[in-house]
């Protein structure tokens, strides 16, 4: 997702949970986040 700074932080949960619980699955499902200006800068959060 493309964000500014600023919301970078809040938006990091969300996300996560949001991706995470989109569906009831038999198995976990883990999502990584990673944040940077591109994909070959990302870091993971």
């Amino acid at each position: 997702f493309e964000t500014p700074q600023s919301e970078v932080a809040s938006l990091i949960e969300l996300v996560r949970q949001e991706m995470q619980h989109a569906m009831e699955l038999s198995v976990p499902l883990v999502v990584d986040v990673s944040v940077g200006d591109n994909w070959l800068d990302t870091q993971p959060v």
